[in-house]
């Protein structure tokens, strides 16, 4: 995870180092900026149900911004979020209501989009618009692990268990997948140095399993039988049996048997609403300190004020 954070580090700054000039202009204006944000996320899924949002604010963001032309930008960012669903909240007597999954989950992810503005830059930071409306497009991963919340009769409590590890459907999955991220958002100035930023966010996931529901219930012996009753497995994969949900949709029941369909087979989907506060950085910030007292010869104009 570190070698991704910095090699994302490492793109943003030789896409910047690719603009006009750039070892010179980065001395005259606040090109780079930094920034930290937290907000509300959903996921669209098979355990959606309707209620797609994660409860309270559920995601934490940092990341660092680069203009390099009149109205493009390359940023990166990293994100921890938490998503969860629940077939408890499908309607009464529903396949899905019978099916009685759920799962919760701290996930994280990196990313590297090119942002491009609507408005052309203000050539000085300090005199930029009121506002500046952006949209994003980039690419990255998510780091996921859906988990579980059973109840042990032994221990008489209740217990979260990873659901990956407990191999719930037929196929397995791995613990990390491709994003796209694509953002609509608005920069506020808010001072001199300042921003607040808002946005909203979807990360088309190359995966079905954030929430561990995607193909067919597991069915290790290949002849219906699924995992021996009592184990943790059986327990998780197939939880119709439960006291709360047993045989309410007869139909459904009788349907959810190992090696049967537990998911519709698509691919999940997360987004975020997001609130951030970012800073400009000093003009001299990559300077050392002995050539800060130097004014540095413009060579040409860089790209953001074209």
């Amino acid at each position: 995870m570190l070698r991704t954070i910095l090699f994302s580090i490492l793109l943003l700054t030789s896409l910047t180092g690719k603009s006009q000039n750039f070892f010179d202009w980065q001395y005259h204006d606040r090109y780079f900026s930094v920034f930290a944000g937290t907000g509300w996320t959903g996921y669209v899924g098979d355990l959606t149900n309707g209620k797609p949002f994660t409860s309270g604010l559920s995601h934490f963001n940092i990341g660092a911004e680069a203009r390099l032309y009149s109205r493009i930008a390359a940023r990166v960012q990293y994100t921890v979020y938490k998503l969860e669903g629940s077939d408890k909240n499908a309607a009464d007597s529903s396949y899905n209501r019978q099916r009685n999954l759920s799962f919760h989950s701290v996930n994280h992810e990196w990313q590297a989009q090119m942002v491009y503005y609507l408005f052309k830059y203000n050539k000085k930071y300090y005199k930029r618009r009121p506002y500046e409306p952006y949209v994003a497009i980039g690419v990255g991963q998510t780091f996921f692990n859906p988990k579980a919340d059973l109840y042990d009769t032994q221990a008489d409590k209740i217990k979260t268990y990873p659901l990956r590890d407990y191999r719930t459907e037929t196929d397995s999955y791995g613990k990390a997948a491709w994003i796209i991220p694509v953002d609509l958002g608005v920069k506020l100035a808010i001072n001199e140095f300042m921003n607040l930023g808002v946005d909203a966010g979807y990360r088309f996931a190359f995966t079905g399993y954030l929430d561990d529901v995607h193909g067919d219930y597991a069915d290790p012996n290949g002849d219906g039988t699924g995992y021996p009753d009592g184990t943790i497995s059986s327990s998780l994969s197939n939880r119709k049996f439960e006291s709360d949900v047993y045989i309410i949709n007869q139909e459904a029941f009788d349907e959810l048997i190992p090696g049967a369909q537990r998911g519709n087979g698509k691919f999940d989907s997360y987004f975020m609403l997001n609130f951030n506060l970012e800073i400009y950085l000093p003009k001299d910030v990559f300077r050392s300190k002995k050539g800060r007292g130097r004014k540095g010869k413009i060579l040409g104009k860089p790209g953001a004020y074209d």
